[in-house]
């Protein structure tokens, strides 16, 4: 189990991540699906799927550093922030 942004999950809970938070760029955008799923964006628009990886919660975790100031988000919600260290502005998603 793995203790991320105010929830416990399964280290293997596959989650998606844009290529460019995983390359380096902050996560600027996180989403926690009604269904429970977890995304990381860098905040950009015009991502295609050859844009997003599916890997373990833990593994990105593990691999992000800007993952320890993600703010509790509750299913159904995204955060946003405009750069890092910026406040995050939380939403509930569309359905």
């Amino acid at each position: 189990m793995i203790d991320f942004a105010g929830y416990s999950f399964q280290s293997n809970k596959a989650s998606i991540v844009c290529t460019h938070v995983w390359n380096g760029h902050p996560v600027l955008l996180y989403a926690h699906d009604r269904d429970g799923d977890i995304q990381f964006y860098c905040g950009e628009d015009g991502h295609s799927m050859s844009d997003a990886l599916v890997l373990g919660l833990a593994e990105i975790n593990d691999h992000l550093q800007s993952m320890q100031d993600i703010p509790v988000v509750d299913p159904g919600h995204s955060a946003e922030r405009a750069q890092v260290g910026g406040p995050w502005t939380i939403r509930e998603m569309a359905d």
